[in-house]
């Protein structure tokens, strides 16, 4: 998952976030990389001959120095500067393909195109400018109509919507410091293709310091780079590479043939296809999005929501159709998809509880209309499907990715914005490839995110809505896992609890038992791994060194509370209004930014007279359900593991009181967004994220003007 940087609206930050959140990577042969990650090549290409025919021709290769004529020098040693330098690899392509061409019938999908001075086109803000990239012939773009162009004749820039492999040149000067200069561009680009597009389901990149050269690989499951060569003196496997490439189908180039973009109303939307499990093909076409958050990281689950409309039914158009939600995510393989899950859950409740409490319960979840998983060349699509069914190689290394030390500083919410959700970042090391699988579900509410809501009364009866879905859930022995801002929802006069993707049966043996949830809502508990409320006699004896940490109900209560608590601190109730200094530094002391850092602020009395006046009353009730939840925890961990059940359903009746009270205490308190001048600061640093400071390419440019 995504650093909490990613989002903090400071471009250094963030850049470090994506190679943070990376780590180290693996390192793999070149014949593994061709092997897992290159589309195959087609059977009418012969590597072997391709390059004993280009030797052939002293125009591309020179016999007397054994290496293509274009890079008879090492660039290091040439005078040139570096978009000059690499050009001529433009030439090395057009002569490889060229001869491929010739015994290969299919046509040459990519073209290689060198403007390091030029930042391609994208629809989200970045002025990042590879020094080159190959991309498609047939481009993916929808282009601006004519009449919405300020000049018809104007020649439309290149679009990172179609570029498959971005490459980044170093002449070796300056040794080490190029390479990892290399590495961060590189991994940027690959990442903004990914957080950006939602048509990728994976992308390319090539590195070259002086004379090696490096491929690179990523999708939702794994980041890969290859072993370097000599690209200038061991031809076959640049031919190898550029012939997989420029003849692979689109998918196998990383698209995804079931999204297609589409120009409505004077805005790019997509036409999303769902196979849903029933049999039914549904095509979608969306009319905003919800949610993209989560496509921020490199690997995780690439989570996109949109609301749509139903367009095609079976290929039967259809007319006036309601909006709906549409989810396309990228689950672990071994973990089942959402609506399996609720109707799970709805099946427990059904068999213990009767069918009357089932009933009930659906009225606090969402209801799915369609689901299946996506289907691409005849498969089920998944990170397993991209790398062929290939798990790492024994004789991978790791390559720790370039991180800048930057100072600690505490990372502050965008008021007024929706807010900044700071996922618990993914274990760094990659023993093996945990492979993704591709699916979409499709919901009947089109809700508000708890965050959205202008009334405090209201904010609290959507937690007691999702505190009911929790006891039910509880009740029959499964937990959330993931309670946050984002997944409690309010549709008409209900609240609804939603992402049920890391829901589990308590009495379930499956293996994942690491930290998952949104680290701002997080129990402190899950956050540290380990039982923090034991009494001090079981500490000093040790007596939970053998007792493996697990989830239960009291971290869904807690991660509740957390929402009840930053909305306090991070709300005013008028129009224009700001916080006081000190509402700001409280919200910033419970909501640091960083993983283990609230641990005293869970343990300490919610101080909360700097808040508006209006919002006290039901601070107190925040307050005592504080106080109550550190109570179970206490009484829960007197034996291990912790015996929940009984403190559990005193919390959920204290819970439930305190929500009722809350609400009364705030009917007509309204819930608003700080004052414009701190929007406005806020807005600013997240264009300073999205549109990079130029790098010295940047300066070249000028100087030659």
């Amino acid at each position: 998952m995504s650093s909490e940087e990613h989002c903090s609206g400071d471009l250094n930050l963030g850049r470090s976030a994506v190679l943070r959140d990376l780590g180290e990577i693996p390192s793999v042969s070149l014949e593994y990389f061709k092997s897992a990650a290159l589309p195959p090549l087609r059977q009418q290409i012969d590597v072997t001959h391709i390059e004993e025919s280009l030797q052939r021709d002293p125009t591309v290769w020179s016999d007397a120095s054994k290496r293509w004529a274009e890079f008879e020098t090492d660039p290091k040693k040439l005078g040139k500067h570096e978009g000059e330098t690499f050009k001529p690899l433009s030439n090395v392509f057009a002569a490889v393909i060229g001869e491929a061409s010739k015994t290969c019938s299919i046509p040459v999908k990519l073209r290689f195109a060198s403007r390091p001075m030029e930042a391609p086109k994208s629809g989200r803000t970045d002025s990042t400018r590879p020094d080159a990239y190959l991309l498609l012939v047939d481009k993916k773009t929808i282009d601006v109509p004519e009449g919405k162009r300020a000049h018809a004749s104007e020649e439309l820039p290149d679009s990172w919507d179609n570029i498959a492999v971005s490459l980044e040149f170093k002449k070796g000067a300056g040794g080490i410091a190029d390479g990892k200069d290399d590495d961060r561009k590189v991994i940027w680009s690959l990442h903004h293709i990914m957080r950006s597009d939602p048509c990728r389901r994976a992308t390319f990149g090539v590195t070259i310091e002086n004379t090696e050269m490096r491929f690179w690989f990523t999708c939702r499951a794994i980041t890969l780079v290859s072993k370097s060569f000599n690209f200038c003196t061991e031809p076959e496997h640049l031919i190898y590479f550029f012939c997989s490439l420029a003849f692979a189908e689109d998918h196998a180039l990383g698209w995804d043939p079931t999204i297609q973009r589409v120009y409505v109303g004077g805005k790019v939307q997509y036409d999303i296809t769902v196979y849903a499990d029933e049999g039914d093909v549904l095509v979608y076409q969306t009319t905003r999005v919800i949610s993209d958050y989560s496509a921020d990281a490199l690997s995780g689950p690439g989570t996109r929501v949109f609301e749509a409309r139903l367009k095609f039914l079976n290929g039967t158009s259809v007319k006036d159709a309601k909006p709906v939600v549409l989810k396309d995510t990228w689950r672990d393989c071994d973990r089942d998809r959402e609506d399996i899950i609720l109707n799970r859950i709805f099946d427990d409740l059904r068999e213990h509880k009767g069918r009357e409490q089932e009933e009930e319960a659906r009225r606090y979840f969402l209801t799915v209309l369609a689901a299946g998983n996506v289907v691409v060349d005849g498969k089920a699509d998944s990170t397993d499907c991209l790398l062929r069914g290939s798990d790492l190689p024994t004789d991978r290394a790791p390559r720790r990715l370039p991180v800048d030390e930057v100072p600690e500083k505490p990372i502050k919410s965008g008021e007024g914005f929706p807010p900044i959700f700071r996922f618990a970042p993914y274990s760094i090391k990659h023993s093996k490839v945990h492979h993704r699988t591709h699916s979409r579900l499709v919901f009947k509410e089109v809700c508000q995110p708890i965050y959205e809501l202008r009334t405090l009364g209201t904010v609290f009866a959507t937690l007691e809505d999702a505190r009911k879905a929790l006891q039910f859930m509880h009740s029959v022995g499964w937990v959330h896992r993931d309670i946050s801002g984002g997944n409690v929802l309010r549709w008409e006069k209900l609240g609804k609890l939603a992402d049920l993707e890391y829901a589990k049966r308590m009495d379930s043996n499956t293996i994942h038992e690491v930290r998952t949830g949104t680290l701002d809502f997080m129990a402190c508990e899950v956050e540290a791994q380990k039982y923090l409320f034991q009494p001090p006699s079981r500490l000093v004896i040790g007596e939970d060194e053998n007792t493996p940490f697990r989830f239960n109900p009291l971290h869904d209560m807690e991660s509740l509370w957390w929402i009840a608590t930053w909305t306090l601190y991070h709300r005013v109730d008028q129009e224009a209004g700001r916080p006081s200094k000190e509402q700001i530094d409280a919200c910033h002391e419970l909501f640091p930014g960083r993983l283990q850092a609230r641990g005293y602020a869970l343990l300490t009395r919610l101080n909360f007279c700097m808040l508006p006046a209006s919002f006290h009353n039901a601070a107190r009730d925040v307050e005592n359900m504080h106080q109550h939840l550190m109570v179970a925890y206490a009484e829960s961990e007197t034996t291990m593991p912790p015996a929940y059940p009984k403190p559990l359903g005193t919390l959920h009746a204290i819970f439930a009181e305190c929500f009722v009270s809350a609400v009364e205490h705030s009917k007509t308190v309204s819930l608003l967004s700080p004052r414009a001048e701190l929007r406005q600061e806020d807005s600013s640093a997240k264009r300073q994220q999205e549109d990079p400071t130029p790098d010295p390419r940047e300066k070249k440019r000028t100087k030659r003007a």
